[in-house]
């Protein structure tokens, strides 16, 4: 996998890209429960997942997922929700817009 600008993942084989893609689509049920866990305020489970997110963005290529998963870590434990609802949404809009080639 070579990443060849920000929202564009090139991967040439297809079993390969087929694991991406289902990557991207559990990261999208992430949030989706992240929005749930910040509506119960449940800061330790948006802790764990942003920890999860962290480890493994940056082995698929995706770096700004590992880097969002940190921020969330990290914010998660001082409970500031406004700070997690944006970390959410940059989340989701990266998300959204990988494009997998």
């Amino acid at each position: 996998m070579t990443k060849s600008r920000e929202n564009t993942v090139v991967v040439n084989d297809p079993f390969a890209r087929r694991l991406m893609v289902r990557y991207l689509d559990h990261r999208q049920d992430d949030v989706e429960s992240l929005r749930a866990a910040l509506a119960r305020q449940d800061y330790e489970s948006i802790r764990k997942k942003g920890h999860n997110l962290f480890g493994s963005g940056s082995a698929y290529g995706l770096d700004r997922v590992s880097e969002l998963g940190a921020s969330l870590e990290k914010t998660a434990k001082r409970g500031n929700s406004d700070a997690i609802g944006d970390l959410i949404e940059a989340l989701d809009a990266f998300i959204r817009n990988v494009r997998v080639v």
